[in-house]
C-alpha cells in the first residue's frame, strides 16, 4: 500500500523526548489450548517468530525499497512506525535510539507525540548502514509488539436466527436454576456472540488498513471451499480441565470448510507481524462460540476469577443451539461490544 511520508524536521539526539509505552498483555487462547500449541511448535522444527512485514533478509523488507539518495550522496528512510512504539525505540534516556545508532553509524531521526507525522527518519553515509538499522527497528518493534495488548479480533456473527434463540433459551434455563454463583453478568450478550477466526495488535489507521488489506487477500483460500459456510453449535465444553474453577464457557462449532478456511487465515496473518502473540503460538483456530466468560463480571475480582461450571455441564452439556450459515467475516474492535449491539466492525470480507 502506498503511503505518503511527510519527513519531520531534523532533531539532534537530545531533542528526542521520553516516552512510555504500555506492554500489558493478555492471554485470549486459555491455557489448554495455549500449553498445546507451544509444545507443537517446539515439536515443530521450521517454526520461526515472524519477522514484522517480512523475512529477516533486509532487502527482502518492502522498505527497503523506499531507500533514497539525497543530493548529498547519504542514504535515508522514512519509515511508519506507530507512535505507541515510540517509547520502547527510544528507550530510557534515549539509549535504545543510541545503541542502535552506534552499532549501525546512522542517525534516526523519532517525530514528537504532538507531530502529525508517524515517520521515523533514518539517515546514513551508506544504504548498507540504513539497512542495517531497518532490521534492528524491526526486530525490536517484533518485540513490544508482542507485549502489546490485543486491539482487535476476526469474527463470524452468530448474533442472529435460532443459535441466538436457543442461546436466549439456554441462558434462561441456567439462571432459573440458581446455581451458587452463577449470574447474568458471567454471559456475553445475545447480540454478540461470534466466533473468532484471529486476534491482532493494531496501533493506528495505516495498520488497521493494511489488516483489511490482508484480510481480503485472504479471499483465494475460499477459491476451493464451499461458501456460505455450513456451521452447527452443539454442545458446551470449557477451556480449562477443572470444571469447578472455570473462566470461559463455550459452544462447540462443526463446520470442516470453516476451520480450513480458518487456519489458512492464521498462517497468512502470521506473516505480517500483525498477530497478538497467542496467534503466532498456534497452529490451528479452535472455533467456539463463548457463551460465559468470568472477565465479562463487573467486579471480577471480587467475584474471584472463576466459576463452577460442573452442574450447567451435567444438565446441559448436550445442548443443541442450531445450524447456521456464514457469509462474512469481520474485522472488530475488541471490548467495543455493548448491551444493544455488536462489535465496531472496522471493516468485513463477504463471501
Amino acid at each position: 500500500m502506498s503511503r505518503e511520508v511527510l519527513s519531520p524536521p531534523v532533531q539532534t539526539m537530545s531533542q528526542n523526548r521520553r516516552y512510555r509505552v504500555n506492554v500489558v498483555h493478555e492471554d485470549f487462547g486459555g491455557d489448554k489450548w495455549n500449553g498445546q500449541n507451544k509444545r507443537a511448535k517446539g515439536a515443530n522444527a521450521a517454526y520461526q517468530e515472524p519477522d514484522l512485514y517480512g523475512d529477516d533478509d533486509d532487502e527482502d523488507d518492502p522498505a527497503a525499497g523506499n531507500i533514497e539518495e539525497t543530493p548529498n550522496g547519504d542514504f535515508k528512510l522514512a519509515l511508519h512506525v506507530p507512535k505507541s512504539f515510540y517509547g520502547g525505540l527510544i528507550g530510557m534516556k534515549g539509549s535504545t535510539k543510541r545503541r542502535i545508532e552506534e552499532e549501525t553509524r546512522c542517525e534516526i531521526f523519532v517525530p514528537r507525540q504532538n507531530e502529525k507525522s508517524n515517520a521515523v527518519i533514518v539517515r546514513a553515509k551508506q544504504r548498507s548502514q540504513v539497512c542495517a538499522a531497518l532490521r534492528q527497528i524491526r526486530h525490536l518493534l517484533a518485540s513490544l509488539r508482542k507485549k502489546m495488548k490485543p486491539t482487535h479480533f476476526l469474527a463470524v456473527a452468530l448474533n442472529t436466527g435460532e443459535i441466538q434463540e436457543h442461546f436466549v433459551e439456554l441462558k434462561k434455563s441456567i439462571l432459573e436454576a440458581q446455581l451458587p454463583g452463577i449470574d447474568e453478568e458471567l454471559f456475553i450478550s445475545e447480540r454478540c456472540i461470534h466466533l473468532t477466526l484471529g486476534v491482532y495488535v493494531l496501533l493506528d489507521d495505516d495498520e488497521r488498513q493494511r489488516a483489511l488489506s490482508e484480510l481480503e487477500s485472504c479471499r483465494q483460500f475460499l477459491a476451493d471451499l464451499k461458501t456460505p459456510f455450513d456451521l452447527k453449535v452443539k454442545g458446551l465444553e470449557i477451556m480449562n480441565d477443572d470444571p469447578s474453577s472455570t473462566r470461559v464457557l463455550y459452544g462447540r462449532i462443526e463446520s470442516p470448510d470453516l476451520q480450513k478456511f480458518a487456519d489458512k487465515c492464521l498462517a497468512h496473518f502470521q506473516t505480517t507481524g500483525l498477530c497478538a502473540t497467542d496467534n503466532n503460538d498456534r497452529e490451528s483456530i479452535k472455533l467456539h462460540m463463548t457463551l460465559m466468560n468470568n472477565r465479562y463480571r463487573k467486579e471480577a475480582m471480587k467475584s474471584g476469577n472463576s466459576f463452577d461450571a460442573r452442574e450447567i455441564l451435567k444438565r446441559f452439556g448436550d445442548f443443541d443451539f442450531g445450524s447456521a450459515q456464514c457469509q462474512a467475516v469481520h474485522l472488530c474492535v475488541l471490548k467495543s461490544r455493548g448491551e444493544e449491539e455488536f462489535y465496531k466492525i472496522s471493516g468485513s470480507l463477504e463471501f
